[in-house]
């Protein structure tokens, strides 16, 4: 074991295997990482383009069995800031009080109104069917989707969501993040959405959308009946966001709206089964989303383990040839960590999450065995049409 300045041909080569990877790794999270928080701080310095119109709109709220979530969160919706809006709560069969929580708000608040779903209702998609008849029934030309089970941070969530209709955008993609929750064991859980938010966000932001999800999400009803709503993925149980966005978004029509008021808060009684149930249903309707992110994403993953398999191959052998060498390997590793720590800890903040330090070395390993699991539940439920728990939004 010694020091030496002066690398042979085998040690250079291992060294700029390892640069290539660790340049790869920089690259992905320069460019695609922190390209939300790039857009955040530059809507905070007054440098994205709004309209100040304010057109009416119509909130499709979508509930099943949600009595105690309206209770709490439907007046935080009916209270907004905005000078022309209403809300439709779309009860989808529910057996609890659902409709009795409703009928006593549309009491107090004009605006509110109701339909239902009848239990006996023949439809694949349940709530396809409950949104379309919700979006129908809607009498403004935008249309804000979200879930009973979500809460607006502040009552300018309508405002921020609208300012983002100028001339020739159809959709606004907004953001929902699950309720915090400081168990060791939901850690990864915030983790895994927080890569999740930032991979489907930088492809909107670079103008090539793929997806959104449906918590917080508003488009124009012409787009909508356009394209003959959810008909061309009606055989499905799910894609009422992600495969309906993947069909209709194009480079110009769609933006995101991140702000802080803007953002919708998901409550779920155990976030980890909420969480395990949304994995495996996007895992399921990724096979049918058109987008190159599912090979670009997926590469990236491939170079974070050849990094991490050359980076022990080099400390290794650095410990028994060269330690300058493994001082070297070491040290691309810290400048990684801390570019991957800064820009994920600070997205997190900005997105509500809970923010992993220590952990991401371990988060980063585990997250690509943990999407192989649930790639191959999905690909085996798709075979034999097998469902879940449809009670989760």
């Amino acid at each position: 074991m010694h020091v030496d300045f002066v690398f042979d041909d085998i040690e250079v080569i291992l060294l700029v295997i390892m640069f290539v990877f660790f340049a790869i790794q920089l690259f992905y999270y320069f460019y695609f990482y922190r390209r939300p928080l790039k857009y955040l701080e530059s809507e905070e310095k007054g440098k994205i383009a709004y309209t100040d119109r304010q057109p009416g709109v119509s909130v499709i709220v979508y509930a099943k069995n949600d009595a105690e979530h309206l209770a709490a969160y439907l007046p935080l919706i009916l209270e907004q800031n905005y000078p022309d809006f209403d809300v439709i709560v779309v009860n989808d069969g529910s057996t609890d009080e659902t409709r009795d929580v409703v009928t006593r708000f549309e009491v107090e608040y004009p605006n509110l109104y109701q339909t239902y779903i009848p239990d006996e209702a023949r439809s694949l998609s349940r709530k396809k069917l409950a949104l379309t008849v919700g979006i129908k029934a809607a009498k403004h030309d935008i249309v804000i989707l979200t879930n009973a089970n979500c809460a607006p941070e502040g009552k300018e969530w309508i405002a921020c969501m609208m300012r983002n209709f100028v001339d020739g955008v159809d959709i606004v993609a907004g953001y929902a993040y699950m309720a915090r929750d400081n168990h060791r064991k939901r850690r990864y859980v915030a983790y895994d959405r927080l890569m999740f938010t930032l991979r489907y966000l930088s492809y909107i932001l670079l103008h090539r959308p793929y997806m959104a999800e449906g918590y917080n999400l508003a488009y124009r009803k012409k787009l909508f009946f356009d394209n003959k709503g959810f008909s061309s993925h009606l055989n499905l149980h799910y894609g009422d966001d992600d495969l309906f966005i993947n069909e209709v978004a194009t480079s110009d029509n769609t933006r995101v709206e991140l702000a802080p008021e803007s953002q919708m808060v998901m409550h779920y009684d155990n976030n980890f089964k909420a969480w395990r149930e949304l994995k495996l249903r996007y895992d399921f309707t990724s096979a049918y989303l058109k987008t190159s992110s599912k090979f670009v994403f997926a590469f990236e993953r491939l170079t974070v383990y050849l990094f991490y398999i050359f980076l022990v191959l080099i400390f290794v052998y650095g410990c028994y040839h060269n330690w300058l060498l493994s001082g070297i390997a070491f040290l691309f590793w810290l400048l990684r960590f801390i570019v991957q720590a800064t820009i994920l800890r600070k997205s997190a903040k900005k997105l509500s999450l809970n923010r992993p330090l220590f952990l991401l070395p371990f988060f980063d390993l585990l997250q690509t065995l943990i999407n192989l699991y649930y790639r191959i539940v999905g690909v085996c439920s798709r075979s034999k049409n097998f469902t879940w728990n449809t009670s989760l939004r």
